[in-house]
This record gives structure tokens, sequence and C-alpha cells, in this order.
């Protein structure tokens, strides 16, 4: 359903915000990666860790996808985007203490963690709590295509939709 009363400016800064999301995910995926030989050596993560970290977002990322499109299909956009964005944003932040949650969560649950010495286990602690929240933040980013490309449809009229798709994309 299109929304007749917003005027012109308004919906194109609508899909200005859409394309500085998706702007955001595709930079927050490139700065792991550049970053990634950092990471690796403060973390004591090694190639295959970290490349598991990746996969695991990249997993998180599909299954979410799914789910959340079958989501956004029933749930009000309004709502349930904001507690995309929110949910992503937190996975983000807790990311940058990915070691520590991983501490908490090895020796909460021992069974998540094999043992090993104290350089291993900060290894250890670095892979499970990145993992975590790699795959938090996969799982939430996810849903930013299914909520965008909704609320262009109804933003948007036909003869626009095509131009609002490709502002949002090109982020």
């Amino acid at each position: 359903m299109e929304t007749t009363t917003r005027s012109s400016a308004w919906k194109w800064a609508i899909c200005g915000l859409l394309f500085l999301a998706t702007m955001m995910m595709y930079m927050d995926r490139q700065t792991l990666a550049a970053m990634g030989p950092r990471i690796k050596g403060e973390l004591v993560l090694s190639n295959t860790q970290f490349g598991t970290i990746d996969l695991a977002f990249g997993m998180a990322f599909a299954v979410g996808s799914i789910i959340n499109g079958l989501i956004a299909d029933r749930l009000s956009i309004r709502w349930f985007y904001p507690v995309m964005l929110i949910g992503w944003s937190l996975a983000g932040v807790a990311t940058g203490y990915g070691d520590q949650i991983g501490e908490l969560l090895g020796t909460t649950f021992p069974a998540l963690v094999p043992a090993g010495t104290e350089a291993q286990l900060k290894s250890n602690y670095s892979f499970l709590g990145l993992i975590v929240c790699r795959s938090v933040l996969g799982y939430f980013e996810s849903g930013h295509w299914p909520c965008a490309l909704i609320t262009t449809q109804r933003l948007l009229s036909g003869s626009d939709r095509a131009l609002g798709n490709s502002v949002l994309q090109s982020g």
C-alpha cells in the first residue's frame, strides 16, 4: 500500500537512508577482511578459526535471510526493521568484546572450549566469542534486505520503484 500523504523528498530521503544502511553493511564486511591479520594476531586466531568465523557469518546471513523474509511478510516493517537494525548494531558492538564474551561463555559452559595452555584458552575463548557475535550479526544484517525491499515497494510508485531499489542496492 503506497503512502500518498508523504512528499517526494521524504520518500527519497528514506531511500537515501536505505542506501546508507546497505553501505554500512558492506563496509562492516570489508573492515573485518582488511583487519583480519591484526585481529588474528591480537586474538591468537589461526587462519582456520578466522575462516570459520567468516563462514558462520555467511551461514547465519543465509538462514536469517529466509527466516527474516518470512517474518517481514507477516509483521509490520515499521516495527520489524528497527528490531533488525538494533540487533545488528548491538551485535556489531558486541563483536568488539568478542574475546571477553567468549571467555564468559567458555567459563560458564566449559564444554564449549577445549582445554589447553593459557595461550590456547585465550585463542579458543576469542574464537568462541567472535563466532557467536558474528553469527548473531549475520542473522540481524540479513533482515535488512527483505525490510528494505518491502519499504521501497510500499513507499514508491511502480514508476519510481526500480530507481529506489537501485539507490538502495548501490550502497
